[in-house]
């Protein structure tokens, strides 16, 4: 038997919560802490917020 998908599917994230991949250059010392704290994009989306970003729906 050969291997395949099994299981439920994973439903559709709505588009407002979909991740986008961005490049950014930041020091390696930078990107060794934030690697202490987490996940990268996690722990840089969650910086974000408290700085005061907010959703903006698209229009």
């Amino acid at each position: 038997m050969r291997g395949g998908y099994r299981g439920k599917p994973k439903p559709k994230l709505p588009t407002h919560l979909k991740r986008v991949p961005v490049n950014a250059r930041i020091q390696q010392w930078m990107l060794d802490e934030l690697k202490k704290r987490g996940e990268v994009g996690i722990v840089l989306e969650y910086i974000l917020i408290e700085a005061g970003f907010k959703y903006q729906p698209e229009k």
